[in-house]
């Protein structure tokens, strides 16, 4: 399996010659745009995306944290994974971890919910001469109405096009639903830092516009306080307090975070949605570790416990769908994007 993802995200001499392909092996799929960027995505892990190389200043380079490696280590494992239907930790009235209450009956729900953790559908494949896509598909079961009592049926279409990745998801509630699905949702993608190997990941920087932070407690959880964001406008990694999250929010339709590479390296990262949740709402949430070499901006449309305080909620009634997006775009040194496309 290694072996084919290795040979399949060679060097760019080759690939430079190749336009925009999808191929599926060994439980992965890649994508490629036929000169700077390769994605691969792993449907069996959660449907996250897995691997984001770009081909930068003569090299291919890795910027995901632990990419492609589902070997069993210790601490933060990396990638990309869904948080839905909650994000964060879940803490009933009566202080039970792992708990949401609903209609009066008490629920189990995972820590950053439970779509992480599950095997995705491939369900479509394509691929242009303007851009090569795949869409996974998460549906609900038995196990898990045991966690959350709706049907649903939830997809990501991971889209290659231009200079741009696009995570494109779509949440759809059961029209036989009793009443309506709440959710919030999140992403925890996670970077190398640096991005490019040779320099000190404090001296990263990341760059925003959010004027408010939502200030979690000791139980990690929001718990309604909104104070001015120390951490708008560009700053040091080092900035960051280690391994505690940073809840940005405070800009109306697109939010946006930029990352700065000292090698020149830049990364945007932009997302709006079809519908807005009940406020207030985190946009970014910030966490990282320069120690070991990470940062995760977590691009979120929710709050910590949001199941049970009702902030941060998308609410679909039966038969409703909603509509997330994620761009992902590098700059720097002669990249430019291209033209992003909207749904």
């Amino acid at each position: 399996m290694l072996l084919f993802l290795l040979s399949s995200l060679g060097g760019g001499s080759s690939l430079a010659a190749q336009e925009y392909s999808v191929t599926q092996k060994d439980g992965f799929v890649v994508l490629e745009n036929g000169t700077d960027i390769r994605v691969v995505v792993a449907p069996d892990n959660g449907g996250e995306l897995t691997g984001f190389g770009v081909f930068f200043d003569g090299n291919w380079h890795e910027l995901l944290y632990r990419a492609l490696d589902y070997t069993d280590q210790p601490g933060w494992r990396g990638k990309a994974p869904l948080l839905w239907p909650a994000t964060g930790i879940s803490l009933s009235e009566d202080g039970q971890k792992e708990r949401y209450d609903l209609s009066g009956v008490s629920y189990k729900m995972p820590f950053h919910g439970f779509a992480k953790s599950l095997p995705w559908q491939v369900w479509t494949t394509h691929q242009s001469a303007e851009m090569t896509s795949v869409t996974l598909q998460l549906t609900d079961s038995i196990d898990t109405r045991r966690y959350y009592p709706f049907g649903f049926d939830l997809q990501v279409e991971y889209r290659l096009h231009g200079g741009c990745l696009s995570l494109l998801y779509d949440v759809t509630a059961d029209a036989g639903n009793s009443h309506a699905m709440p959710f919030s949702i999140g992403n925890h993608i996670t970077f190398k830092a640096p991005l490019v190997e040779g320099s000190e990941a404090a001296q990263v920087e990341f760059e925003n516009d959010f004027p408010d932070h939502l200030v979690t407690g000791a139980d990690k959880a929001f718990a309604g306080v909104i104070k001015p964001s120390a951490f708008r406008g560009r700053h040091s990694l080092n900035d960051l307090p280690i391994r505690k999250s940073v809840s940005l929010a405070g800009v109306k339709e697109v939010a946006e975070l930029t990352i700065y590479d000292p090698s020149g390296l830049q990364l945007r990262l932009l997302h709006h949605s079809s519908g807005e949740p009940s406020q207030p709402a985190i946009q970014f949430n910030l966490w990282a570790d320069t120690s070991v070499g990470f940062f995760s901006p977590e691009p979120w449309v929710g709050t910590q416990n949001s199941l049970n305080t009702g902030m941060g909620i998308i609410s679909l009634q039966p038969g409703q769908s909603w509509q997330w997006q994620i761009d992902i775009i590098p700059e720097g040194n002669g990249r430019s994007d291209l033209s992003i496309q909207r749904k």
